[in-house]
């Protein structure tokens, strides 16, 4: 019963994590137009308070129209546009709360001043969330002496607002009708006498209410009164039922604090080992942090066991937008997060940073260059590598897109190809420069091309004096006889008239023969000169399978069982792009991050499933959620099985939903912002030609 509980609140954790920002951010910039417009009124009309004047209470102090008193109304606006914004936010809110309880103490009839004060007070005491400001600005509480006093009056808050709350509705359903018979303090009441009654009685609402005060299952509680309120003011018209709801809402968001019952009884956290209990609990390793990774061990956050996670990075890296950093739209920061702070709050983790070498599964042990690391439950997520079909040689000629540094290293190739076309003495070594050439015509592929065309025609506009970059060639060959052959062939036709209108050349059955530093030669004698080659012709395993001494299949993928265990030892887990798994039709998963997000957490579920003496879940079922893919501004496609879309719907989809995707609040502000900047204004402000100044010659230097 009570690890139900726990779920069910949790759970409710887990939305309020992200309705939460949005519901502080439209209270931030509800209260700041509230007084902004009670400030612009006092300057339009200084002798005239309206109802619900934030300032009359100041008549009695000041003159009406003193210096002091138009000196604090252009305070206030300075507060509130620091409130909106979510900067220096805590001292922002103190002050116009303080403004407002002034209003409700001093004045007859300003109840809605203290729906201000309170939800200022909220904001006050737990900073603006994430879409703010202050939080790309530094990060964490306060320390020192305000974040001792904040750690102690949190919960006192909590705990009155609670008691307050709950008082103010159930006083306003079932008692006196007369206002005058009501404390003031519980005079918003009258706000929720109607509607609300209807709602009580009929028990949506009712009970869940009673919950707030000891605290116990607030934030479903909460959760469940919130919408009732704001049905209630959209019914009745009352702006202050509507405050209601929002001081509702933030105790569904913010929980009821240290003081209340379920944290007694636990249910406001997973129950997550101690890394110092190493000897009664089970050791999971995981190798590799991409979407598998990070997956597996997220889910095993609420498990008692240890997990030490191995990467030979220290950030996450969201992949199918890495092409976008190549192509200088976005910075590589924005599309990873380190993996210490993805788990800090997870004690039951460790990060280690290194390379796996070799395991003794005898002995189940990982072996790194400095240490050997015993396990009870192997997950191996080292992902893949670019596949050059055995002509390694390639590599340093065309550049493959697996890592931050592949993208920086294209972005710089890239600018610096257009600074050698500006510097070249004659047209034909112009024309050299601006010929880029992609070797594959896959997502990444087409993606990319995409992306450069729009860089040539709009990024660069203007910026150049003896070339024009539109003028610049991008071909895209593909050995196959269409793009994205795992899209339906109506989707691959559609890619490439959208291509074909940015002026991306396609061409099919285009097989490789050689590559050199000017440029490539086809199979069939046709030369193209280039001074700038890409690769994304495929991809292989990482070398997961030397370390762990087994045979691979095609790509270098480890076989599996249909529990993604190695068939000779199931305590080893494989999933991700390093996995051979094969769907009951006998094609394998693609190669996407739904699909290595997928296995991970059926990993992670066997393996809780094995510690828990539970039956193991039944074999693994990738569950296709669909495919996506932008050719440039407002081109795109959306392939769902059920329903296909194309164009600037498909567009906007794909934008929603990978800035949903990325790991992180920031990341995800960031993303979105640069987008929308770039939409509007084709600005592209990322491109920087970074790299060793040698090594840079040397990969652009003619032979």
């Amino acid at each position: 019963m009570n690890s139900w509980l726990r779920s069910f609140n949790m759970a409710s954790k887990n939305v309020s994590l992200v309705l939460g920002p949005i519901l502080g951010l439209t209270a931030r910039l509800w209260l700041a137009q509230i007084f902004l417009l009670a400030a612009a009124l006092q300057f339009a009309a200084p002798g005239e308070a309206p109802p619900s004047n934030l300032y009359a209470c100041f008549e009695g102090w000041l003159a009406s129209e003193s210096p002091a008193k138009m000196s604090l109304v252009w305070l206030s606006m300075l507060f509130a546009v620091l409130l909106a914004g979510g900067l220096a936010t805590r001292l922002a809110a103190s002050v116009l709360a303080g403004i407002a309880l002034a209003s409700f103490v001093f004045e007859v009839g300003q109840e809605q001043n203290l729906l201000w004060a309170l939800m200022l007070g909220f904001i006050a005491l737990f900073g603006a969330g994430p879409i703010s400001l202050d939080s790309l600005l530094r990060r964490g509480e306060p320390n020192g002496a305000t974040g001792r006093f904040l750690k102690w009056i949190q919960p006192a808050f909590l705990l009155a607002m609670r008691i307050w709350l709950v008082a103010v509705i159930l006083v306003g359903v079932w008692g006196p009708s007369d206002i005058g018979d009501t404390p003031a303090l519980l005079a918003p009441r009258s706000m929720v006498f109607g509607y609300y009654e209807q709602f009580i009685h009929m028990g949506l609402a009712g009970p869940a209410i009673l919950f707030l005060v000891p605290g116990f299952l607030t934030r479903p509680a909460a959760g469940i009164a919130a919408p009732v309120l704001a049905i209630t003011a959209l019914n009745t018209g009352g702006a202050e039922t509507l405050y209601l709801a929002v001081l509702v809402g933030f105790m569904a968001s913010y929980g009821p604090g240290t003081g209340a019952l379920e944290h007694w009884f636990k249910l406001d956290r997973w129950p997550s080992s101690d890394l110092k209990d190493t000897d009664d609990v089970p050791h999971i390793v995981v190798v590799g942090a991409g979407f598998g990774g990070l997956a597996a061990v997220s889910r095993l956050a609420r498990e008692k066991c240890r997990i030490t996670l191995i990467d030979r990075r220290n950030h996450h890296l969201f992949q199918p937008l890495l092409y976008q950093v190549a192509s200088a739209a976005l910075n590589p920061s924005d599309i990873a997060l380190p993996i210490r702070a993805l788990f800090r709050e997870q004690k039951n983790v460790q990060v280690l940073l290194g390379d796996v070498i070799a395991t003794d599964r005898k002995k189940r042990e990982v072996l790194l260059a400095n240490q050997r690391i015993s396990y009870d439950h192997l997950i191996v997520a080292t992902g893949s590598r670019p596949s050059y079909h055995g002509m390694e040689q390639w590599a340093d000629l065309a550049p493959g897109l697996k890592q931050i540094e592949d993208a920086t290293h294209i972005r710089s190739r890239l600018l610096s190809a257009f600074e050698h076309a500006e510097d070249a003495l004659d047209a034909a070594e112009q024309k050299k420069w601006m010929t880029f050439v992609i070797i594959g015509a896959g997502p990444t592929g087409i993606e990319m091309a995409g992306a450069m065309a729009e860089l040539a025609h709009h990024g660069l506009t203007g910026e150049f004096r003896n070339i024009n970059p539109a003028q610049a060639r991008i071909i895209v060959l593909d050995r196959g006889t269409r793009c994205l052959s795992s899209f339906p062939q109506s989707c691959s036709k559609r890619v490439e008239r959208m291509l074909a209108g940015l002026g991306v050349e396609v061409r099919h059955d285009a097989a490789l023969a050689s590559m050199d530093a000017t440029g490539i030669t086809l199979e069939d004698g046709t030369r193209i000169a280039a001074r700038t080659i890409l690769w994304t012709a495929g991809v292989q395993a990482s070398n997961a399978h030397q370390w762990l001494g087994v045979k691979p299949g095609p790509g270098g993928r480890i076989p599996v069982t249909k529990r993604l265990r190695l068939a000779d030892d199931h305590r080893v887990f494989v999933v991700g792009d390093t996995a051979s798994i094969l769907l009951s039709d006998g094609k394998p998963v693609p190669g996407l991050a739904p699909a290595a997000k997928q296995a991970g957490l059926y990993a992670a579920q066997v393996i809780i499933a094995k510690m828990s003496g539970k039956t193991v879940p039944a074999p693994f079922s990738y569950r296709h959620q669909g495919s996506l893919a932008t050719v440039g501004r407002s081109s795109a496609i959306a392939d769902f099985g059920w329903v296909r879309l194309t164009g600037a719907p498909a567009w906007w989809l794909w934008g929603v939903i990978h800035v949903g995707f990325l790991t992180g609040v920031r990341n995800k502000i960031a993303v979105a912002f640069q987008w929308i900047w770039a939409y509007l204004t084709y600005d592209r402000s990322t491109r920087l030609i970074t790299g060793s100044e040698a090594k840079m010659k040397s990969d652009l230097a003619a032979p």
